[in-house]
């Protein structure tokens, strides 16, 4: 069996490429500007993409190219080799209110369209808030980072948003599910089905590390939905936050000073 990762030096797809080849899979890599790998692949598992949603304000034609471009090539690729295309969109873009979601939104289109006109077999998966040890962005790094540093965190809104947060290696999980022949294929859900408030999360983080965080609150750019949390995550077994957010939190104390947390 034979796997392309597009985006595979990226916080997701890392985790799926190095998973993939660990396990003795057939597997290649390209991230944005690569130059195709031409090859008969089973799989594409197609994470290439830009997906900071501000800066997509600034860049949309970019936001455009790296990513309905890249994905319609691999798309199209599949549709004339045969290939199962897996994709992720994002639980917040059903109401697109900027280039990176309506990319996300309207590549979904595409997929279906050749689904229903092609049968290109697709496994489309609706990812939550993933985080992990590896990641930069995102509020359990943010946090964690904030309290081991004494730096200032910064919460949009009043911080009762509800959020489902979802670790990395469940998404490895959930993958593999997928190339496995584990999952009928279709749409899934990647979440733990648990919903956590920014300021809930924030509490944990201050538990976990034993520090008190410095915060301050802004005003969202964009409109936000008040909950976005799975109804049937794909994992039912999803590793519990508070664990996840240990692993961070010890990942960034040995960056930061060569320790581990007791």
């Amino acid at each position: 069996m034979k796997i392309l990762v597009t985006g595979h030096r990226g916080f997701i797809g890392s985790q799926v490429y190095g998973t993939l080849r660990d396990l003795g899979y057939e597997v290649s890599g390209i991230d944005i500007g690569d130059q195709f790998i031409d090859g008969k692949y089973d799989y594409i598992v197609h994470m290439g993409a830009r997906t900071l949603i501000r800066m997509s304000r600034e860049k949309p034609f970019e936001y455009f190219d790296d990513n309905m471009v890249f994905s319609l090539r691999m798309l199209e690729y599949c549709r004339k080799n045969g290939s199962t295309f897996i994709f992720p969109t994002s639980g917040s873009v059903m109401e697109a209110t900027n280039p990176y979601s309506l990319s996300k939104k309207q590549t979904v289109e595409w997929i279906e369209l050749y689904h229903t006109m092609y049968g290109t077999k697709r496994h489309v998966m609706k990812f939550f808030n993933i985080y992990g040890p590896t990641s930069r962005k995102g509020a359990v790094f943010l946090f964690s980072k904030a309290a081991l540093t004494g730096q200032e965190a910064v919460i949009y809104g009043d911080g009762n948003n509800v959020r489902d947060f979802i670790h990395v290696k469940d998404v490895v999980r959930a993958i593999r599910m997928i190339i496995d022949g584990k999952v009928e294929e279709g749409y899934h859900e990647i979440g733990s089905g648990i919903g956590t408030s920014v300021n809930e999360l924030l509490k944990l983080v201050e538990n976990v590390t034993g520090k008190k965080i410095n915060t301050h609150h802004e005003d969202y750019v964009l409109p936000e939905a008040r909950e976005l949390v799975a109804s049937d995550p794909l994992i039912k077994d999803a590793i519990p936050l508070r664990k996840g957010v240990e692993e961070v939190v010890d990942a960034l104390r040995k960056e930061f000073t060569g320790k581990s947390a007791p």
